[in-house]
Parts: C-alpha cells; sequence; structure tokens
C-alpha cells in the first residue's frame, strides 16, 4: 500500500489536551498515550510543559503494517515515532530503495525545514505504528522560544545524521553480506536490542529492499548464516543465534566502532 506520508487515518485531531491544565488526574491520563514515546528519544529529553506544547499541535497518524509512505518535501513536518517500528528509507527514480534508519517509539522522522532539491523520502511501516506529526512553522517556534527543545532537536538531529551517515558507509563499502546483516542488526534493535533469542519478523523481499538487491540473492546470504550459527530462519523472519559474530560481521574491515 503506497500512500501519502502525512495524509493517512487521522483521529483524535479534535481532542482538546488543553483541557487537563487544570486537573491532575487528567493530566496523568492525557500523558499516558505517549509513555512509549517517552521512554528515550526526542520527548525523553522534554519536561512536561514542553511535551504538552507539542503534542497540542500535532496530527497522530496510524499506519497499518507493510504500508510504505512516500513524500516529496512539499510540506515540511517532523514526525515523532509513537509505537511501532518502522524503516526509513530515500526512493529511487528506478524504483529501488536506500535505507536511512530503522525507527522505534521515540524517535523522530520527516523533513524538518524546506530544502532543496525535492527528494522522494518514506517510511515503510514494519508493524503497526503510530506517529505525532508537527508542522515545520511550529518546530521553529518552538526551538527559537525555548532553548530545551532547541537543544533536544540538535542532539536528535545529530543521531539521524549519523545514522544517515552509517547507513551511506556501509551501502558504499560494505559488502552485500555485510548490508543483510547491518539490517537485521539495526532492525534488531529497533525491537529492543541485539541478543541471542531475538525475533526479527520480515519477509526476504522486504529485507532485499532494506539493503538494494533482490530476494534470491538475499536468499543466498541468509541461508549461509544459517549454515554458519549466526541465525535460524523461521517462517516470517529469523532469531538471531550469535548477536556477538553478527556485529564482527557487520563491521569487520570497515572501521565501525560497536
Amino acid at each position: 500500500m503506497l500512500i501519502d506520508l502525512y495524509n493517512f487515518a487521522q483521529y483524535n485531531s479534535d481532542r482538546n489536551l488543553h483541557e487537563s491544565n487544570h486537573n491532575p488526574q487528567a493530566a496523568v491520563s492525557e500523558m499516558e498515550w505517549l509513555r512509549e514515546a517517552r521512554g528515550s528519544g526526542f520527548l525523553s529529553r522534554l519536561p512536561d510543559d514542553l511535551v504538552r506544547a507539542v503534542v497540542t499541535v500535532g496530527q497522530r497518524v496510524e499506519y497499518p503494517p507493510g504500508t510504505l509512505a512516500l513524500r516529496w518535501d512539499e510540506s515540511p513536518k517532523t514526525g515523532i515515532v509513537l509505537r511501532g517500528t518502522l524503516r526509513a528509507f530515500i526512493a529511487l527514480p528506478d524504483g529501488g530503495q536506500v535505507t536511512t534508519r530503522y525507527l522505534r517509539a521515540g524517535d523522530i522522522t520527516g523533513v524538518y525545514a524546506p530544502r532543496q532539491p525535492h527528494l522522494a523520502r518514506g517510511v515503510h511501516a514494519l508493524d503497526a505504528c503510530e506517529l505525532l506529526f508537527v508542522d515545520a512553522v511550529r518546530v521553529k517556534e518552538l526551538s527559537l522560544t525555548n532553548p530545551l527543545f532547541a537543544w533536544a532537536m540538535i542532539e536528535e538531529l545529530t543521531t539521524v545524521l549519523n545514522s544517515a551517515h552509517k547507513a551511506m558507509y556501509v551501502r558504499g563499502f560494505g559488502s552485500l553480506r555485510q548490508r543483510v546483516v547491518s539490517a537485521i542488526l539495526d532492525r534488531a534493535e529497533a525491537l529492543g536490542g541485539v541478543t541471542a533469542g531475538q525475533s526479527v519478523p520480515g519477509t526476504q523481499h522486504e529485507l532485499a529492499n532494506a539493503v538494494g538487491s533482490v530476494r534470491e540473492v538475499v536468499a543466498t546470504v541468509l541461508q549461509a548464516l544459517k549454515r554458519e550459527g549466526l541465525v535460524d530462519i523461521r517462517r516470517g523472519g529469523l532469531v538471531i543465534l550469535e548477536p556477538d559474530r553478527l556485529i564482527e560481521e557487520a563491521t569487520a574491515g570497515l572501521g565501525l566502532a560497536t
């Protein structure tokens, strides 16, 4: 399913989040839907009053599993992941994709300010997801009037930039095997951590899209990893068996610190 990134399944957009300002019990209930997103990432760095300032003007959007959403920068917005995991990518003219980052609750994505040239950026919902979108004008206002907000944005955008640089580095200099292993590790990290026994859902076709290859080639790599005892292939995904060895595979010869 291909949709516009910011105009899908809007709900609760008319909810008045200001109602709880004078009711402490309501304030607790109001912030409950942000629990997962405040556990890490951007919102975890902000005090309650700034969080309310952000969510009051935000638009909540749900994505079913498997949704592909594209955007061409016409209306810059910051998207905050409230729940679920997604893969951020740039779509190429030939239909290929370059994965830039895996996202989990608390991470941000989107186009933060007007820029040229316009790029076909997108996200792929790996499971049921919800994002909160905030218009770039509001983000700019909050940044100019609240140093804490501005610094939190700087820290988050540093993470975004570092992730993109790493993705381009592995794409440009890593072997296909390393790209596959890196994609497995990145998705496992988004799901909560790289540990023995961690299940990593997803089809071989999805993994091929993530690394810029085709299913048949990725299947060969996965079978080799299985024979070597690094992963176990299951229906609808795989299980990590040797996380330390996978990390060594992903970084060997690339000079990447772990």
